[in-house]
């Protein structure tokens, strides 16, 4: 319903024209919600542990949100009553979902890599049918249908969320705490990856909000239609590659095609609108999709508990909606006395979208703050020692539970024995004795507990951009790793390291 205005302009029916005040209050109070849920989610974790862990608010979360959702969208006479409706509606929807995207995000930091990459594929270009299904209803038909989707996603949740699921995501949420002092703390620190996040997102409001007129009938069919090839279209590139997804394969996409939805406005005038309502829809349905693995895989690596990763995660992306939508509505005024003040606002957005763009591209570590990771060597390893946790993504809740993750997490080690799983990390060699000869040589010449991650990598074919992706360290770091590794094992390319290792 947020995105088709199915039900109408909220508070419009109630209020007539509605005030600089009013417009503020509609548009940004069930985002300020939601971002003020994250924070008490990031803040209160470590002390009360994650969502998943109390059960009435695995139940309550779904049923809030459903509950909830007919009240935004009930009209009344009463301005203040009417307002009062939509402010309880929203504070509960806020609440609600917010519990329901930080308990999905933590199912996908438990789940086999292989199979979140399909299901994050699936579930958005879902979310885009529906959407497209919502538009072509009206008033109360769409509010019901809508309503009654947290109600089934709360229970898939509960069917997928077994006993196993929760024993690896503790596992994985102790470690996330003892395993890197940098960011066990909450909010402990916004990196360039979050803060291009934040922005992308403020960009992307910026363009859907701008020109509201096309998000109905047949236009806003199109453009739902776009939005769920685009989606498909980079989902299918970025799993079947050898990078798999990553933040980064997909600012590839996001930059050009806002930069092209706004230059539609900047050629075209209003004409151009629809490009830019596209590029903003397309580009939200898509980051979403790359930005759910993302904090998955950021809390596998043991960066931070599963719970963190996501709320933090889905924070910046709702903070940078919230940021979008009270820049448009402040400038709004001055963009409609104004006919260049469209051009302005354009041309700012995509000189924003490069730079930020450009700043993202040379940060690859991850979206929390990590400062010894571009430093010594020794503040590296240290660092990032147990960061193997889950770095082979291929765990298997039923089989691997045991090997991969164990009962808990060794406190002095930080870190944990794994069995990787059958996946691609099998592909170059595919013999049981790989490890032992990686772990060997590793031993033999010295290598550190980073290195020797890398090393591994490096023996099955993969390439500088796959480490990076692989284990959320800049290419910087993976290539700095490698040539200290060539220098240890005395080779001179990757292919006498690969012939090393056979030997």
């Amino acid at each position: 319903m947020f995105y088709t205005n199915a039900t109408g302009e909220v508070g419009g029916k109630a209020t007539g024209s509605p005030t600089f005040v009013e417009s503020l209050f509609y548009a940004a109070f069930p985002l300020a919600a939601s971002v003020i849920t994250l924070v008490a989610i990031v803040i209160a974790e470590p002390r009360i542990g994650a969502p998943t862990d109390h059960r009435l608010l695995v139940i309550a979360a779904p049923v809030l949100t459903a509950a909830s959702t007919p009240l935004m969208f009930t009209t009344v006479a009463d301005p203040v009553a009417h307002a009062a409706l939509f402010a309880i509606g929203s504070i509960a929807t806020g609440v609600g979902s917010a519990l329901l995207w930080v308990m999905w995000g933590e199912y996908y930091a438990v789940v086999p890599r292989e199979e979140s990459e399909m299901l994050a594929p699936a579930s958005a270009v879902s979310a885009a049918l529906v959407v497209l299904l919502v538009s072509a209803m009206d008033g109360w038909v769409a509010i019901a249908v809508a309503t009654a989707l947290p109600l089934l996603s709360g229970l898939c949740f509960r069917l997928v969320w077994t006993p196993e699921a929760h024993r690896v995501e503790r596992a994985l949420a102790k470690h996330g705490r003892t395993g890197h002092d940098a960011t066990h703390r909450p909010l402990a620190g916004l990196g360039r990856t979050g803060f291009g996040i934040l922005t992308v997102f403020a960009i992307v409001s910026i363009a859907g909000m701008g020109q509201t007129h096309w998000l109905e009938g047949a236009p806003l069919q199109a453009i739902l239609l776009f939005s769920t090839l685009m989606m498909a279209v980079v989902a299918l590139m970025a799993v079947s590659g050898p990078r798999r997804m990553s933040l980064f394969f997909l600012y590839r996409w996001m930059c050009p095609t806002l930069v092209i939805g706004f230059a539609a406005v900047i050629l075209f005038g209003s004409g151009g609108g629809i490009a830019t309502v596209a590029a903003s829809l397309g580009g939200r349905f898509t980051f979403c999709l790359i930005a759910q693995i993302h904090f998955a895989n950021y809390a596998a690596a043991g960066r931070a508990t599963p719970a963190q990763a996501s709320s933090l995660g889905w924070l910046f992306v709702h903070a940078g909606d919230l940021l979008g939508v009270v820049t448009w509505i402040s400038l709004e005024p001055w963009v409609s006395s104004e006919p260049a003040a469209i051009l302005w606002v354009s041309t700012l957005c995509i000189v924003a979208l490069v730079v930020v763009t450009m700043i993202v591209m040379g940060e690859t570590s991850a979206f929390l703050r990590v400062p010894e990771e571009n430093t010594a060597d020794s503040a590296i390893d240290s660092e990032t020692a147990g960061c193997n946790v889950c770095a082979d993504a291929d765990t298997h809740l039923s089989d691997n539970v045991d090997t991969h993750l164990g009962d808990d997490v060794d406190a002095e080690s930080n870190s944990i024995a794994a069995e990787p799983g059958p996946g691609p990390d099998r592909e170059i060699d595919g013999s049981a004795d790989l490890e032992t000869r990686i772990a060997v040589l590793a031993a033999e010449h010295r290598l550190t507990p980073r290195e020797t991650e890398v090393f591994a990598l490096l023996s099955r074919g993969r390439s500088i951009p796959y480490i990076r992706d692989e284990l959320i360290i800049s290419r910087e770091t993976a290539a700095t790793h490698a040539k200290h590794i060539y220098a240890k094992l005395g080779v001179h390319s990757r292919q006498e390291l690969i012939d090393l290792v056979q030997r």
